[in-house]
């Protein structure tokens, strides 16, 4: 026959020529044997393919619920992502805020850190000036008769303790001709001990015979130091 075309279908195989009106059709079986051991081999490889529907199925599944999730996921990613951003720039704001204040926080020590020694300078200042407010200058006024050569004590005047800046001034008053004294004034520094002070002055004169007397005033300002 001449042949021009084959199709496959199966178990059914059609020939098409020119020289039939109608395909010839040609059956393939086979015996009971060999259709059972075909049933059994199907029906093993139809439980094969359901068991493998099934674990597609369940992994079908279970990338549906992953993609839910993940679709879920990016939108909180995207909800977020600005939020982050936002919280990154204040979370920046507050760290240069920080390192400013920690630079305020330097300079206000050194400044105190100055004040507390100006403050104990003060203090200590303080501390003198009230020592000395304490202790008042003291005045003295008085006038002595002195009629022999030696240096006088004036007089005995009670003074409290200390170290003292000691201005005096002496007047000569009422005299005879042998007295060449001349009214001065005079600063020292002494040291009082035993709550007393005696000052002391000397006549001048001309010869080892003469006897000079002499009224003196004086005037003593003693000063705390």
């Amino acid at each position: 026959m001449d042949l021009t075309e084959g199709k496959k279908s199966w178990n059914v195989w059609k020939l098409e020529s020119e020289a039939f009106k109608k395909p010839i059709e040609i059956k393939i079986w086979y015996d009971n044997k060999e259709l059972a051991e075909f049933n059994r081999k199907c029906d093993s490889l139809e439980w094969v393919l359901a068991s493998h529907r099934g674990v597609m199925n369940t992994h079908l599944d279970r990338i549906n619920g992953l993609e839910k999730s993940l679709y879920e996921l990016d939108k909180w990613l995207d909800a977020h992502e600005k939020a982050s951003e936002e919280l990154y720039d204040v979370v920046l704001r507050q760290w240069n805020e920080i390192k400013e204040l920690y630079k305020e926080i330097a300079t206000l020590k050194t400044k105190a850190e100055l004040y507390e020694g100006t403050i104990l300078h003060i203090q200590e200042q303080t501390s003198l000036i009230q020592k000395k407010i304490t202790k008042q200058p003291m005045v003295f006024h008085d006038k002595s008769f002195i009629s022999w050569r030696e240096s006088s004590g004036l007089w005995m005047i009670n003074v409290p303790d200390g170290d003292y800046l000691l201005i005096a001034k002496y007047v000569v008053w009422e005299h005879n001709e042998y007295v060449t004294n001349q009214d001065e004034l005079l600063m020292d520094t002494i040291h009082v001990e035993g709550q007393h002070y005696i000052p002391f002055y000397k006549l001048e004169w001309g010869t080892e015979l003469d006897t000079p007397t002499a009224t003196i005033y004086y005037d003593l300002v003693f000063i705390p130091m």
